[in-house]
């Protein structure tokens, strides 16, 4: 048998390899080397790519939040110097933070807590927290804010207000003099064409109904009464408010006999542009047989010849409810019942003061009622 040189070569790469005892150790020390620089590089590309993205969608973020800040701070009309001590009340310059206290009349509630128990607060801004809440549109009117503390209440805003005197709740309707962040000017009550010296009492309950929200109550506590510029009961801001759903006081007996004025709903819409009362319609006697600040239910002997018709708008005038104009109300059901016909109404377009004179008449017949 004939041997040639290419019987000599491997068959395969291990063949070739010298024996391991022969590899020099600098040599594994440059494998490894080399395979960890090309894996650790491999694995901070990535993490410098991915740092990128994250710091491109943080800028991102952080430029849609100041976007959504300042297009608050135009849509409210907020004054510079508002915006200014705004960084100073949030201490941060971060929009991120900034857009829940913006939204939220409770997260600004409570950034106000924390900034007057902290050092950087100061008496002299007490004002700036004031101004900088009704610029920020928080409210009692703006029902898209909660009502949380009687700050949120303007000037003007007509306040159901309750006193015990001698074992009697005396109730009054009073409005809103003037507030500050501290204080709450209220104005009394009158006695004999006198203002009443309140004084002599310690709270004041109060009751607020806000439209399409909730009836809210709350008791202020009274610190003093100005006497002479401004007759008005000095009362101290509360945030402890009780929010009731909206409901109708008590349905009270009346038998109370009334001449009624008497239209169809499209007529009296078209009316409206009219004083109430001024124009001319059909009249219908009848007797309120109860009522309450929801509607009333009347009781009709006759129909008239063209009958009832649901949204028919009854229109009377409330005697001893010191009320300037008339009421009306919409049918809502017609019940026909031995020889009569109860008409189930309720009453329209109520405005908080008109529906807080309305109790008011409630409440009084009742305790003439109980007393007789």
């Amino acid at each position: 048998m004939n041997f040639t040189l290419k019987d000599l070569e491997t068959k395969n790469l291990a063949q070739s390899m010298p024996p391991l005892s022969e590899i020099p150790l600098s040599f594994y020390i440059l494998a490894f080397s080399f395979f960890g620089t090309v894996i650790g590089g491999i694995f901070f590309i990535r993490y410098l790519h991915k740092k990128k993205m994250e710091d491109g969608l943080s800028k991102l973020a952080k430029d849609q939040a100041q976007l959504v800040v300042d297009s608050e701070f135009e849509s409210r009309n907020l004054e510079d110097v508002d915006r200014e001590f705004f960084l100073e009340l949030t201490n941060t310059k971060d929009p991120a933070k900034h857009v829940p206290i913006i939204m939220s009349s409770k997260k600004f509630e409570d950034t106000v807590l924390v900034y007057k128990e902290s050092q950087r607060f100061k008496n002299s801004n007490l004002d700036k927290i004031y101004m900088l809440r009704k610029g920020l549109q928080f409210t009692f009117k703006n029902t898209k804010a909660d009502f949380i503390c009687t700050q949120m209440l303007e000037p003007g805003t007509h306040l159901e207000c309750q006193i015990l005197l001698k074992d009697k709740n005396v109730v009054f309707i009073s409005n809103v003099l003037d507030s500050n962040e501290i204080e709450l000017l209220l104005k009394p009550p009158k006695v004999k064409n006198r203002p009443a010296n309140m004084k002599q009492f310690t709270e004041l309950h109060c009751k607020i109904r806000r439209e399409n929200d909730a009836d809210y109550e709350f008791q202020l506590k009274i610190i003093g009464q100005l006497v002479r510029d401004l007759n008005a009961v000095i009362l101290e801001h509360t945030t402890n408010i009780r929010r009731l759903h909206i409901r109708n006081s008590e349905r009270l007996q009346l038998d109370l006999k009334m001449e009624f004025e008497i239209t169809t709903g499209r007529k009296f819409e078209m009316d409206q542009q009219i004083e109430l009362g001024k124009s001319d319609y059909a009249k219908l006697p009848g007797i309120i047989k109860d009522m309450s600040a929801g509607g009333i239910k009347i009781e009709l002997k006759e129909l008239p010849s063209d009958g009832i018709n649901r949204e028919d708008v009854f229109i009377f005038h409330l005697p001893h409810a010191s009320l300037r104009q008339k009421l009306a109300v919409s049918v809502i059901d017609v019940i026909p019942h031995e020889g009569v016909s109860d008409i189930h109404c309720e009453f329209r377009d109520l405005d908080m003061l008109t529906r807080m004179k309305i109790n008011q008449f409630l409440h009084r017949r009742k305790l003439n009622m109980e007393a007789a």
